[in-house]
């Protein structure tokens, strides 16, 4: 069995009826010859696809209706000869063609529903398995009879809870005593029905194999996937900052695991036939991914007739030839973080809905200032991080309290991150804001909140909470819309004792909206107050820069990335490449012996300076990692 996934792609393959030429032009050895050939290591290959059909002989299911060949098993063969390996891929969650043959085994809905209000033409989420029915034992045994073709590992797609009150799971909700009524008790009920379903799916699976399950997170479930794959489409909904703000959660979450960033080369989302991102894009994905030390997997499609795009399989090639080239490097070294950024675990709460606007705010503001960073929950370490970011909504559990008191490095929280205790003995008189519009001074100026938390009194106060003459309001003959600062009423908005601050206003989720320069300023302040000398500094690099440094006891690596998105209308996209100039001086704690770009180690210049090396960076194009030598 294959047990590394490097450099993966992953097929989308969810073919309607009506192909009449299906594998006309290519066929597996094609196929494991082109990926061979652009040094691919793994892949994810279908073997029932969400409309329902096999592409292997089944005796359960339906094989695509003219299909006359064994699809996934001579796939299989021919990139096994080629030494790639191979997980089958299964959607779970649906099952199209089997739910019109078995109406029992649809969800439904709270109204009584098998379908959501949408256009069903372009929304494929619309007929999806309750696993309180049969369907549950035909997916279990359809997973057996793929695992028959010997494949290295299985992928089960679209795992998503989402409420059902067909008539088994009413059944099964009354007799554990849940009111069905209860549309969150309902939808936890859900959650653990999956979670049920996730195990038995483990046991099926051999230690040997790879499982991954995909579902809208994988926090709940990580014990029964053999590795982490990480998916974001950042030029479709996910954007360009859903990723900085999960990759440095999974790596703590699943210590030791393999990590996988699937991005893909589509211009919009799965299922795109209309063309492939720019080569500039696709190659920003491979950097961010290796920037978190996560393997790359280019998410593509697969023609039904044609088979694969040459021509991208020739840029992949290109990429992933680097990818490996610099794999002697980076398989030796691991993450380095000295500040961490809190987010809320995941509960049936928050399950649809793991990563907030908050949390990718705090993401990306720390990249903005090259801090290295790790994002935890109340679960992990905090051992040996110098600053904790509580960032807007953060739930303080008991537990999380207990820790935090124990914790002696800063604390930076924002919004409603506030309880009683010790951590923020310096506040008093919380409450709830209940005004549309808050504002506060800083320096000279008075700055609007955008989204205000709560209302707060300190005796350490350092910034006034400034009120406004009038919340937003409809008075019968006005639009209250314009709404100026008046004046302060002895709150605070900002409150700092100690290495301990609070600042009132959910400031992360403002700026993930707004991108306010104050707002970050505010931030920036107290971190380099709580924080001086860290790891890496430069005042020369553009915010929209990206830099991480790995470490291992002979050698660091530090990774600069400058190719960022343009905003076209609601999304990012990158054409090319951004050119950042030589000679631009960043600053790395620690005295190195020698600097040099992988994998030519080209030397560069630097030099060594009060206990840090300065190094003058050479012209960068999209990204350059660097060895850094003790």
């Amino acid at each position: 069995m294959k047990t590394t996934m490097k450099r993966a792609v992953h097929f989308d393959f969810h073919t309607m009826p009506g192909i009449d030429d299906m594998t006309g032009t290519f066929g597996p050895k094609d196929l494991a010859e082109a990926l061979s050939d652009a040094h691919v290591d793994y892949v994810n290959i279908f073997a029932r696809c969400n409309i329902g059909f096999s592409y292997y002989p089944t005796k359960l299911g339906t094989v695509y209706p003219g299909l006359d060949r064994d699809l996934l098993g001579e796939a299989i063969e021919e990139l096994h000869k080629r030494n790639i390996g191979v997980t089958a891929y299964v959607n779970g969650g649906i099952n199209h063609h089997l739910m019109l043959k078995h109406r029992e085994f649809v969800k439904i809905s709270k109204d009584g529903r098998f379908y959501d209000d949408v256009d069903k033409s372009s929304n494929h989420y619309f007929r999806m398995g309750c696993f309180n029915t049969g369907y549950r034992d035909y997916l279990l045994a359809e997973i057996r009879e793929v695992m028959d073709k010997k494949p290295d590992g299985i992928f089960v797609d679209c795992m998503i809870p989402k409420p059902c009150y067909c008539p088994d799971c009413l059944k099964k909700m009354a007799e554990l005593g849940i009111d069905a009524n209860d549309e969150a008790a309902a939808f936890k009920f859900q959650v653990d029905t999956l979670y049920e379903v996730f195990g038995q799916i483990h046991a099926l699976v051999t230690p040997e194999m790879r499982l991954y399950i995909n579902s809208k997170s994988n926090d709940w479930f990580s014990e029964y996937e053999s590795h982490i794959e990480l998916e974001c489409l950042p030029t479709y909904s996910w954007g360009y900052d859903f990723f900085p703000a999960q990759a440095p959660y999974y790596r703590n979450l699943a210590p030791g695991k393999e990590l996988v960033y699937m991005t893909g080369c589509m211009v919009t989302g799965w299922g795109d036939f209309s063309g492939y991102k720019p080569d500039a894009a696709l190659e920003c994905d491979v950097y961010d991914a290796m920037m978190y030390g996560y393997g790359p997997s280019i998410g593509d499609l697969m023609h039904p007739r044609d088979g694969i795009n040459r021509r991208l399989y020739k840029q992949v090639g290109k990429m992933y030839r680097y990818v490996e080239s610099l794999e002697p490097w980076f398989g030796k070294t691991k993450a380095v973080a000295e500040a961490a950024i809190l987010r809320n675990k995941v509960t049936s709460e928050n399950v649809l809905n793991p990563v907030t606007a908050g949390d990718k705010g705090a993401a990306r503001m720390f990249c903005e200032m090259r801090i290295n960073y790790d994002v935890v929950d109340e679960d992990m370490n905090f051992d040996g991080y110098r600053l904790l970011l509580l960032p807007d909504d953060i739930r303080i559990t008991e537990k999380l309290k207990v820790k935090l008191e124990a914790f002696d490095g800063a604390i930076i929280s924002t919004g409603k991150s506030i309880a009683d205790g010790s951590v923020w003995d310096y506040i008093t008189d919380v409450a709830p804001d209940t005004n549309t519009h808050g504002f506060y001074n800083w320096g000279e100026e008075t700055y609007g909140q955008k989204y205000v938390g709560v209302k707060m009194k300190s005796d350490y106060s350092v910034s006034d909470y400034i009120e406004p003459y009038f919340n937003q309001h409809w008075d019968g003959f006005h639009g209250y819309f314009y709404v100026p600062p008046k004046a302060t009423k002895g709150f605070s908005a900002v409150a700092k004792k100690g290495n301990r601050a609070h600042i009132c206003f959910r400031l992360f989720t403002a700026y993930m909206e707004f991108g306010a320069q104050f707002h970050r300023e505010l931030v920036e302040t107290l971190i380099n107050e709580f924080m001086p000398n860290r790891l890496v500094e430069s005042a020369d690099l553009p915010s929209s820069s990206r830099v991480t440094l790995r470490c291992s006891d002979d050698f660091d690596v530090l990774q600069i990335k400058v190719s960022v998105p343009e905003h076209w209308a609601n999304r990012g996209v990158i054409n090319e490449h951004t050119v950042l100039p030589a000679g631009r001086p960043v600053s790395v704690k620690g005295e190195y012996s020698s600097v040099a770009v992988l994998p030519c180690e080209t030397p560069v210049n630097s030099w060594a300076e009060n206990g840090r090396t300065v190094i003058e960076l050479p012209e960068i194009t999209g990204y350059i990692p660097l060895m850094l030598k003790k």
